[in-house]
């Protein structure tokens, strides 16, 4: 929260405020990101590498088809994701630009009473402090929601790889097995 001034301590009032919208961004974000957890929640339940006498061993549970399942499912989830994130972006910019409009008005409305330029542009800015306290959690909701996309998109070409290999494994057993 850098927007927050240093001199001038929390009220009780933005204090509780700023404690509701952490829970809020945690609750968000685990709402809009809980399809693509359980995607990855399958392909991580799936895969089950052992240690056994020094080699190790893996079992895949998921066939080609539901390998080619969540080759479909996944980027369509971050797609999806990727416009909830949008929505949220483009609500914080005509946030901010209300925010440095009232600023300015408020900035304008101290000007020639007591205190420095900077006292007057921090008193200006607690008049939006709500405001600004919101777009943090918007943006920290962002951020959550691409470090998920960013997660998923790794899964994904795990994903891909294994079904480019099994593609290739039965190309190849194919041409062997013809005449």
């Amino acid at each position: 929260m850098d927007n927050i001034p240093d001199a001038v301590p929390l009220s009780d009032e933005h204090q509780l405020l700023l404690n509701e919208l952490e829970a809020y961004a945690k609750s968000t974000i685990e709402h809009e990101t809980a399809r693509l957890v359980e995607l990855i929640d399958i392909v991580n339940q799936s895969v089950d590498i052992k240690l056994v006498s020094g080699i190790p061993v893996t079992n895949v549970t998921l066939s080609i088809a539901e390998l080619e399942a969540l080759a479909m499912k996944i980027p369509a989830e971050c797609a999806y994701l990727q416009s909830r994130m949008n929505q949220y972006s483009s609500s914080n910019m005509f946030r901010d630009l209300s925010i440095e409009a009232k600023t300015s008005l408020s900035l304008s409305s101290l000007a020639g009473t007591k205190g420095t330029a900077e006292e007057r542009r921090r008193q200006a800015e607690i008049t939006v402090l709500d405001e600004r306290l919101e777009n943090a959690v918007n943006k920290l909701i962002i951020k959550g929601i691409q470090g998920s996309i960013d997660r998923a998109d790794k899964v994904y070409e795990g994903v891909k790889k294994v079904m480019d290999f099994r593609s290739k494994e039965g190309l190849f057993d194919r041409k062997v097995a013809t005449p």
